[in-house]
């Protein structure tokens, strides 16, 4: 039987637990479900806390009181730890700042795009009905072994990662991710000469987790580098 929803601004709506602030990806990354949703945009608890804001009454005070919030300008602390999904390319782990992940898919159809398509340029997919722009994150890492859509690794292991800067998102594949993971900064140490010259320049730092050595990259700077290169 189907479960209407009470849009009824004047019902009772039950408190919303904002978990993703205390064990999601903006907490402490120790909620089990994030083993199996990987980021809490994909976890059923956090699409039924969105939909109940909608049924919510404004109070009475709201607008006063952001207002005054935003009135202020407050001064946060540095932060001692930062959230990130690690992933893997070929033989090689790497890690991403969940703030810029949106989620984490299963494989889609990369469909080519005329005169434009290349090693780095795979096509497009498409997500939740919009077309993104596929990249292949390993040919700007230089990373070896076959292609991003190759033999490395078990099929049943792929994943895409849609990640964003402001409005605009990109996709690109891995041969694995696992669970968002909260690393304190002070685990980060430079980049070991071991590491590909052409990926030096997109890397933070790494860290060792589960036995493995992963590269923490520099967002930013790889939004920047993928503009440059295919404008």
């Amino acid at each position: 039987m189907d479960t209407a929803i009470n849009l009824d601004p004047s019902a009772t709506i039950s408190p919303v637990d904002h978990c993703w602030n205390r064990i999601g990806v903006t907490g402490d990354a120790s909620c089990p479900e994030l083993a199996k949703h990987v980021h809490c945009r994909n976890c059923p608890v956090f699409a039924d806390a969105s939909q109940s804001l909608f049924s919510r009454e404004t109070p009475a005070d709201y607008l006063a009181e952001w207002t005054d919030r935003l009135a202020h300008t407050v001064s946060q602390p540095p932060g001692d730890s930062v959230a990130l999904v690690n992933f893997r390319l070929g033989e090689e782990w790497f890690a991403w700042n969940a703030r810029s992940v949106v989620e984490v898919t299963e494989p889609k159809v990369i469909r080519r795009i005329p005169h434009r398509t290349n090693r780095l340029l795979l096509g497009l997919v498409n997500i939740r009905g919009e077309l993104r722009i596929c990249v292949s994150l390993r040919e700007l890492l230089s990373i070896p072994h076959g292609s991003d859509q190759g033999s490395d690794g078990d099929l049943a292991t792929r994943r895409f990662v849609v990640v964003a800067q402001g409005t605009f998102a990109w996709v690109f594949p891995s041969d694995a991710v696992s669970a968002v993971r909260r690393m304190p900064l002070t685990a980060l140490s430079n980049v070991p000469t071991t590491v590909s010259h052409s990926a030096s320049p997109y890397s933070q730092g790494v860290f060792c987790d589960d036995g493995r050595t992963i590269g923490y990259l520099d967002d930013k700077q790889i939004f920047s580098a993928l503009e440059g290169k295919l404008r």
